[in-house]
């Protein structure tokens, strides 16, 4: 594709963007408001964004439908709702995690290591606990723990793929472990420029 085609196709996207974004934010709000009961401004830019991400990689199906903003909405939706089900799959996992460890026989001393049974520390088992279990918010939590937001959704992606990747193997999950998003793999195909 030529440059000045990828540069009228980053112009209409920015312009959708401008827009869009902030009405975009407030509905996935409204979504995970509703359906997940949180309320957490930092998880429905997460998710605006994601959407952003997918337009960009799909920009010929943005650009056909006939109501690109409508496209948008319906991203979002897809990825809130995504969003939602991860959320979901990882309270069951912590849930069974927490079931299968309070069933041994032998409890490591309190601050021990988790790892001895190949999955995280207990420090890091906590922060998911509290975050997915116990329903905060990355805003409460971030405040709590002094780490502004994108740190500890950083900290807390690697902690979620290094717990998967274990426990996938050591229980065999019918998912395989956390492929890398539709963000991080567009990025790669791009060079990792942003939008």
């Amino acid at each position: 594709m030529a440059a000045p085609e990828m540069q009228f196709i980053a112009r209409e996207v920015e312009s959708l963007f401008r827009a869009h974004y902030s009405k975009l934010v407030w509905y996935a709000q409204t979504l995970l408001t509703r359906n997940a009961q949180t309320s957490d401004p930092g998880r429905a830019e997460e998710a605006v964004q994601e959407a952003f991400a997918i337009a960009w990689s799909k920009w010929e199906d943005l650009f056909a439908s006939p109501n690109p903003a409508g496209w948008l909405y319906n991203t979002v939706n897809n990825v809130v709702r995504n969003m939602i089900r991860a959320d979901q799959q990882w309270a069951a996992r912590l849930l069974q995690a927490q079931a299968a460890l309070s069933h041994q026989p032998f409890q490591p001393p309190p601050g021990a290591d988790l790892e001895l049974e190949g999955l995280v520390s207990q420090e890091e088992l906590e922060l998911l606990k509290r975050l997915y279990l116990e329903g905060m918010t990355y805003e409460e939590l971030a405040a709590e723990e002094n780490l502004n937001q994108n740190t500890l959704a950083a900290r807390v992606r690697r902690i979620k793929l290094r717990f998967q990747k274990t426990y996938w193997e050591i229980e065999n999950f019918s998912d395989p472990p956390c492929k890398k998003s539709d963000t991080a793999q567009h990025k790669e195909k791009r060079g990792g420029s942003k939008l």
